[in-house]
């Protein structure tokens, strides 16, 4: 999803909080990723376009627009790399440790494993993202052989 698509200017503004240049350029930035980059990439992104970030002011922004649900943090291999969380229903990944290849599920088919942990639990989750790490299945196959 990209800002073409979702406006999360008004989004933010509608919360009552200010579009700032450095909010924009991270948005804008994490919006033309090819792949969920890290704090670190997006600050350097931010300095190749001429932007003048400091690393706190990076952390300090992705955590603002994290907790405002404009950004979602996944955690891979113990760093956090960013996407849109937008106005869409959740999702989930499934990410190759081997590889690094990453699996989108939809939300809906998680669903039914959340429904049988209610039901097995009393647990109800809340969470629209879940991240399971495994192996791809060429991975697979090759710590097999």
């Amino acid at each position: 999803m990209s800002h073409h698509t979702w406006n999360y200017q008004d989004a933010l503004r509608a919360q009552g909080y200010r579009v700032t240049p450095q909010r924009e350029v991270l948005m804008d930035l994490v919006c033309a990723a090819r792949h969920r980059p890290t704090a670190q990439e997006l600050l350097a992104a931010a300095r190749a376009r001429g932007a003048t970030l400091d690393a706190a002011t990076v952390y300090r922004n992705l955590k603002f627009l994290t907790e405002r649900g404009l950004l979602r943090a996944v955690e891979q291999g113990g760093v956090a790399r960013y996407e849109l969380a937008g106005p869409r229903a959740g999702h989930h990944h499934l990410i190759c440790r081997g590889c690094g290849r990453e699996v989108e599920v939809a939300g809906e088919e998680a669903e039914a494993l959340f429904e049988a942990l209610a039901a097995r639990t009393g647990f109800r989750v809340t969470s629209d993202h879940l991240v399971l790490e495994g192996l791809c299945p060429s991975c697979a196959e090759d710590a097999r052989s």
